[in-house]
């Protein structure tokens, strides 16, 4: 007489075992982690739409921002946290598609990540000024305002080493994990091409809406890049 048995390998592949519920529910979470990768160049995209469009100063600098700002603080709500959302989103992708890049471009990955790490813990807060900036207009005037921007740029020397990693991680975050993307041979040349794109359109706009418009187009196409080039092989 013979007795048959299931080993733990026969067991994990059989449909309805708790192994099997296991891997499943690890498989729906490791595509909800790769649906918030590549929607998160649109998401910036859309968000720093929003932000432009609600901005009353947009294409202003200087004292007469701050007058604006000072006189109309909730379309500026609305602006700074656009742009707070737009950051936020924008440099995630440096840090979210590491683990995909392996073999060549790891290297330039894993500094990708650590410059949107930088980035994406100082570069969204920065907008937390804009409201500082109204309401010190608002109590005691503009002047008062620029006073106190001058004051802190003086004084503080921690502005310039809190206020960098913002500015790397927003400005070489995305181009960076870009490039270990296509090293690594998970997108093309124009995903690159795309993400330059949407950089040259923010900037050379003067960050506003119908600029940022082109940018939620360009980033678009390098998602489409991201989520080709990160589907699971079967």
């Amino acid at each position: 007489m013979t007795t048959s048995t299931h080993t733990t390998t026969d067991t994990a592949a059989l449909p309805g075992s708790s192994t099997d519920h296991t891997t499943t529910r690890r498989s729906r979470a490791l595509a909800a982690r790769r649906a918030f990768l590549v929607a998160s160049p649109v998401l910036a995209g859309v968000f720093a739409v929003i932000g432009a469009y609600a901005d009353p100063g947009a294409g202003i600098s200087g004292p007469r921002m701050l007058e604006i700002y000072a006189a109309h603080p909730e379309p500026l709500q609305f602006k700074s946290l656009g742009f707070h959302w737009a950051y936020a989103f924008w440099i995630a992708p440096a840090l979210l598609a590491v683990p995909y890049v392996r073999g060549r471009g790891a290297w330039l990955a894993t500094l990708a990540g650590l410059i949107g790490f930088g980035g994406l813990a100082t570069m969204p807060g920065l907008l937390l000024t804009d409201w500082y900036d109204s309401a010190i207009g608002q109590l005691h005037g503009v002047d008062a305002a620029i006073a106190v921007q001058d004051h802190m740029s003086e004084t503080m020397w921690g502005l310039g080493p809190f206020i960098l990693p913002g500015m790397l991680g927003l400005f070489l975050g995305l181009p960076l994990i870009t490039i270990a993307l296509w090293r690594a041979g998970l997108v093309r040349w124009w995903a690159f091409v795309a993400v330059l794109g949407g950089y040259a359109a923010f900037m050379l706009s003067g960050v506003l809406w119908w600029g940022c418009a082109i940018t939620t187009a360009c980033f678009t196409v390098f998602a489409v890049a991201l989520e080709k080039g990160t589907r699971p092989q079967d």
